[in-house]
């Protein structure tokens, strides 16, 4: 183990002043006097430490209380060092290794007296030895942290050699004192206690409310409100609403084998329809066959089912509908419950005849909710296509005659339907 050994100052106090005897010498004949006791010898003073001129905050001394060090130094392991190269520009010189003891023995009195025949009684013969100086850093193993970096500037461990000391990086900078493990848990907060209020006693005002605006509808079996239109026996009677709307409800199939019950193309099917519903139809749309040709899939024949409103038809009798000018009455759409207790699709139509042709067009739309709103601009021609036709504009609207309800159906096979309209509501805006 190369350490180099700084001497440490030794002052070492001798015993001084030793008591002596009583050197002069006796009467002649008469017995000596006992000597006197020699004084103990002063302690030797501590001797100074191992490296006793390092200076805090300096290259290799120890780093100053704040765990900082003097310019272009840095603090590792408590010692300064330089971080810059690995093993240091210098050798950095170990601690003596121990320090030296204060002197070991007082200087005793003088032995004997001079005189008389007897012999006098000598001094106390040994002082009190000085206290051990400081011992250096003679226990500093090469290696280890702290201590000197072995021959080849390497150290123990994860140690690295700065300024030919062994220090724990740990990191780029110093290493801090690491903070409490966990924080402390804070105190749950009580719960407060809520007090409970009185509820104030009012009376209730008199006369009926006027019915507001059409809401977005609620459940499947929902309320009405002032604007629900009313059957009488399946008809909504002229002068029955503020909306101009009079006209009966009734069924109707393609003849190629669908079926709906009831099945009727007057208003008389309906006899048991009063207030806002519900019309309930249920049957079987039939399976969608070829062209007389067998080139392709013939829809216009087997179409399927309807139930269907006139809108505007105040003699309630058979191909009688007139058009239903919208815009007169401040109307935009239809608002209405539907329950749907099958699986299949059921599509909601507005009959509009086009002032062009005198021709009935299909606007259509396939109901998604039990509650549904349908603004006239909401349904398109074709709406069963990737890419329906055109929506259905203001203008257009004052030509409907009738909303109908019909169930598509399809080639892979009959299509079952069982569904209910109720609660049919005029909607402005």
């Amino acid at each position: 183990m190369n350490k180099l050994i700084a001497l440490g100052v030794i002052v070492a106090a001798l015993g001084c002043g030793g008591g002596k005897g009583n050197n002069n010498g006796g009467t002649a004949g008469a017995s000596g006097t006992t000597g006197a006791a020699g004084s103990t010898g002063a302690a030797g003073t501590t001797g100074a430490g191992g490296s006793g001129s390092c200076v805090m905050g300096r290259e290799g001394c120890a780093c100053y209380g704040n765990d900082t060090c003097d310019a272009n130094l840095q603090c590792f392991s408590h010692l300064c060092v330089a971080a810059t190269g690995t093993g240091g520009s210098t050798t950095g010189t170990g601690g003596s290794a121990t320090g030296t003891g204060g002197s070991g023995t007082g200087t005793g009195g003088s032995a004997t007296g001079t005189g008389g025949s007897a012999t006098g009684t000598g001094g106390s013969a040994t002082g009190t030895g000085g206290a051990t100086g400081a011992g250096g850093s003679s226990q500093c193993t090469t290696g280890a942290e702290g201590c000197a970096c072995y021959g080849n500037n390497t150290c123990n461990g994860t140690l690295q050699c700065l300024s030919h000391l062994c220090v724990s990086l740990g990191g780029a900078g110093t290493t801090g004192s690491g903070g409490s493990a966990a924080g402390t848990t804070g105190t749950a907060g009580t719960t407060g206690t809520g007090g409970s209020g009185t509820g104030g006693s009012g009376t209730g005002g008199s006369g009926t409310g006027r019915g507001g605006t059409t809401g977005t509808g609620g459940s499947s079996s929902g309320g009405t409100n002032g604007n629900t239109l009313t059957f009488t026996s399946g008809v909504i009677m002229a002068g029955s609403n503020t909306f101009g709307i009079s006209g009966g409800i009734y069924t109707f199939s393609d003849g190629a084998g669908s079926t709906i019950t009831p099945n009727c193309t007057t208003d008389t099917c309906f006899a048991d329809l009063n207030g806002p519903g519900s019309a309930c139809v249920s049957g079987t749309g039939v399976q969608v066959g070829l062209n007389s040709t067998g080139t392709d899939y013939d829809y216009s024949t087997y179409w399927g089912t309807a139930m269907e409103l006139d809108l505007n038809n105040p003699t309630y009798a058979s191909m009688a509908q007139q058009a239903y000018v919208a815009s007169a009455h401040g109307v935009t759409g239809f608002q209405f419950t539907f329950q749907n207790k099958a699986s299949s699709t059921v599509r909601v139509v507005y009959k509009v005849r086009d002032p062009s042709s005198n021709t009935i067009v299909d606007y259509c739309l396939d109901l998604k909710t039990a509650t549904s709103v349908i603004h006239f601009t909401d349904v398109h021609q074709s709406c069963y296509l990737s890419s329906p036709g055109p929506a259905l504009t203001a203008a257009l609207a004052d030509h409907i005659e009738a909303i109908s309800w019909q169930v598509p159906t399809n080639i892979s096979g009959p299509t079952p339907f069982n569904y209910c309209i109720s609660n049919l509501t005029p909607l402005t805006q």
